[in-house]
């Protein structure tokens, strides 16, 4: 697959919530089971707010997507990996949940990688990961995306 621009796959960073583990970004992750729980969660989110009370849930299903990344374009890129958590792990994701800024004083890193955690309990969840895209340039390598799974029907809106 070839890479597109971020705006010709929907992603738009300013879209994202601040106050996740790695920051404001756009998160993947390499678990099947952990994209569904995402999906389910936010196809909830999305038909439930909780804007007004009469308002009428949205029309959503949920849905994920599988982008395949060109490993010589992700080594490219300012990345921040953790194997596992550990003191640096916990600052940088004590640091982006109390909003403070950027990860570093140049900016963010374009892609940072590591557990999941259970925050504010410094704990993360077995078997899970994340991969998030911080810069137009961490997006840019992701390519169109292809449709993994989505639920089937109206009724029943969500992932099994």
């Amino acid at each position: 697959m070839t890479p597109v621009s971020p705006t010709l796959h929907g992603i738009n960073l300013a879209s994202s919530r601040p106050l996740a583990d790695f920051g404001r970004g756009f998160y993947t992750t390499t678990y099947l089971d952990q994209a569904k729980n995402w999906a389910n969660n936010r196809c909830r989110n999305l038909r439930n707010p909780v804007v007004g009370i009469f308002q009428l849930p949205r029309r959503v299903l949920a849905t994920v997507i599988r982008f395949e990344v060109d490993r010589d374009l992700l080594a490219r890129l300012q990345t921040l990996s953790f194997v596992r958590e550990g003191p640096d792990y916990w600052d940088l994701v004590q640091h982006c949940r109390q909003g403070r800024g950027d990860h570093r004083s140049t900016g963010n890193y374009d892609v940072v990688f590591g557990p999941v955690s259970l925050w504010p309990q410094t704990l993360v969840i077995k078997d899970c990961d994340q991969i998030s895209f911080h810069t137009p340039l961490g997006l840019a390598i992701l390519p169109t995306p292809t449709m993994q799974r989505q639920a089937t029907s109206q009724a029943d809106p969500f992932l099994h």
